[in-house]
């Protein structure tokens, strides 16, 4: 996930990359906003004032609508595996273009420097609020200095959104490790012939195989939402490796090339976007009766990573077809949706303290922070960029 500029209306961008998916990972951003707003006023929320960090989400709103938690479930089962995806997209083309040591590099200065600074800065001042609403419901107080130590002095085990980043970079570096060893080999087999990338229901059925392998076992060992790690460094263990097949699958397209791959503009997924998109609506249609009526059926795992698969292929399929040409707004967008990624939390948290205790209704309260965050985020980045060395980290 990193900002670039936009060429002409041809739709491709000065250093090969595409417009269409370009706008996809900023559509996906735009989704990480949109989950994290509605988590304040989900059915499910809760504060826990022994350990703050620890709480749902770091604003609990009484202001609450069950249709928002439709959204998060929906939001949960894809957003970031279509994040995973989109990132790897153009790994590959990034270490032919500019070698191992100088991609390494250039990623620890744009995810490594990042996810440090947000560590030690953002997260504490985005989880800040929490505390605040703890002394108005429990009347539990602690100063904002207190607060930050004692996050560092916990290990700083809470990375919020930042754990993205952080796996992202372990990631990059482990395919930069792989090209490395493998290159040439790989660089030969593209040129023939590759069913498994070129046909994009051969490659859902795939990615659905693939995610069974890497869910299932993770998930019976130790449970389908508990997040490990050390340190900040911190994921849901059931899905890192789900995470990473996606990764992978986004590096493999990439090195196929994105013209000969099966998400090509002129191929059979653009043609027939309607039929993934009828596909993935009636995958979490099924996803949500089979939990609704049985959420301890063994099929609801399945149906779950059926569900992953066709999301993300319906929302590619319906950005190759619609988004091939460049816009100036979007251009806008996507030049600076990293920096949103990093920000955003600590704006969405503070606007949704803002509107806690008014009491307008829930859908007002969404909309002046889903709305607000946005801007803001998207306003604040565009300032930032401006400062060189932040440009080149963001």
């Amino acid at each position: 996930m990193s900002g670039s500029g936009l060429g002409g209306d041809d739709g491709q961008l000065a250093s090969g990359r595409s417009v269409a998916f370009d706008y996809l990972r900023s559509f996906g951003v735009l989704l990480v906003l949109l989950h994290h707003t509605v988590l304040a006023y989900v059915t499910f929320g809760f504060l826990n004032p022994p350990d703050p960090m620890a709480t749902f989400s770091p604003i609990v709103d009484g202001a609450k609508w069950a249709g928002f938690d439709r959204i998060a479930l929906v939001n949960d089962t894809f957003f970031m595996p279509l994040l995973f995806l989109v990132s790897g997209l153009f790994v590959w083309q990034s270490l032919k273009n500019r070698g191992v040591v100088s991609f390494f590099l250039g990623r620890l200065r744009r995810l490594g420097i990042p996810f440090v600074i947000g560590l030690f800065v953002l997260i504490p001042l985005a989880f800040y609020p929490t505390m605040l609403e703890i002394k108005l419901v429990y009347g539990i107080s602690q100063g904002f200095g207190e607060f930050w130590l004692n996050f560092v002095k916990g290990g700083l085990t809470t990375p919020g959104p930042l754990w993205f980043i952080w796996l992202l970079l372990a990631f990059d570096i482990l395919v930069a490790l792989l090209y490395a060893l493998s290159s040439k080999l790989l660089s030969r087999s593209n040129r023939e012939t590759n069913l498994l990338l070129d046909n994009p229901l051969i490659f859902a059925v795939a990615l659905f195989g693939l995610s069974v392998a890497a869910y299932v076992p993770m998930s019976n060992a130790f449970g389908p939402s508990a997040w490990m790690g050390i340190g900040p460094f911190q994921m849901q263990i059931s899905r890192v490796f789900v995470y990473l097949l996606y990764f992978l699958a986004g590096v493999a397209l990439g090195a196929r090339g994105l013209t000969r791959s099966a998400f090509r503009s002129d191929g059979l997924l653009a043609k027939y976007w309607w039929a993934w998109v009828l596909a993935g609506s009636a995958s979490y249609a099924g996803l949500t009766w089979v939990f609704t009526w049985n959420p301890t059926s063994p099929f609801v795992r399945y149906i779950f990573l059926a569900e992953m698969a066709l999301m993300v292929i319906a929302l590619v399929a319906l950005f190759v077809r619609f988004a091939g040409r460049a816009n100036r707004i979007l251009n806008s967008l996507s030049a600076n949706s990293y920096g949103m990624y990093l920000i955003h939390y600590l704006v969405i948290i503070w606007l949704q303290y803002a509107v806690l205790r008014t009491s307008m209704a829930v859908g007002w309260k969404f909309a002046i922070v889903f709305v607000g965050s946005v801007a803001i985020c998207w306003a604040a980045t565009a300032a930032l960029r401006r400062i060189r060395l932040v440009r080149r980290m963001i």
